[in-house]
């Protein structure tokens, strides 16, 4: 193992299924990530039109602890990005240590998003800050437990898209890389070039990509990942 923090993003790839996300999670363990996330949101809570449609996806209470007790027994890190409050005490709850907020909380028309990630920074050990959406020149937050990713908030985008946005060497407090382009070529660039932490999101087969399962085709599966553990070695 070398000192690069892979993370695997369950997402919606999970497809709502406890029984799919734990074969995600054991595809991950086994192939060396370090870590997997999901994401916690009320679907009716969030911004866009048509969010029944979204309902299935929506974890619950009980999903996400059954999903931690399981890859706690593997021995791989397990943490959320949580979009409400009530769903980032669920976090607190199951003690877990490590905080994801995603671009989207941080974005302008987001309402009280930097609120809500003051409120908690030093509830968790560590917390991980996608900048997709950031527009200022200054980061949004001084805290030591931060570290901040760089991310091209499209889903997806390619490889040229990628590597013309990716920072010419990753350092503090940007030292991850919330990758969301096909392959893993962006991710080994972004360790090239000095990233510390790599989060892309998990599928166990690309051919599912579906309107309401988006990004299967920019997710890794665990043959990428296992490729994506090997080569970062080398670098």
């Amino acid at each position: 193992m070398n000192n690069i923090y892979i993370i695997a993003e369950l997402c919606g790839q999970w497809g709502g299924s406890v029984t799919r996300a734990k074969k995600m999670i054991n595809q991950c363990a086994q192939n060396g990530a370090d870590a997997v996330k999901v994401q916690l949101y009320d679907t009716y809570r969030m911004p866009g039109e048509n969010r029944e449609k979204w309902e299935y996806l929506s974890m619950q209470k009980e999903q996400l602890k059954n999903l931690k007790k399981y890859a706690d027994s593997l021995n791989i890190d397990f943490f959320a990005s949580a979009f409400h409050e009530d769903r980032v005490e669920w976090m607190l709850n199951e003690n877990i240590k490590i905080n994801k907020i995603a671009s989207l909380i941080l974005d302008k028309n987001w309402e009280n998003g930097k609120d809500l990630v003051s409120k908690y920074l030093d509830k968790f050990d560590k917390t991980f800050i996608s900048l997709g959406k950031w527009e200022e020149e200054d980061f949004p937050f001084e805290n030591e437990n931060i570290i901040y990713f760089h991310c091209l908030a499209k889903y997806p985008h390619n490889l040229d898209e990628a590597i013309e946005r990716l920072p010419k060497k990753f350092e503090n407090p940007i030292i991850g890389y919330s990758d969301h382009s096909i392959g893993i070529d962006a991710c080994l660039e972004a360790i090239k070039r000095g990233a510390k932490y790599i989060e892309k999101h998990f599928t166990t087969d690309h051919s599912l990509n579906s309107e309401t399962e988006a990004a299967h085709l920019c997710s890794m599966d665990y043959n990428e990942l296992a490729t994506l553990r090997r080569e970062a070695g080398k670098i």
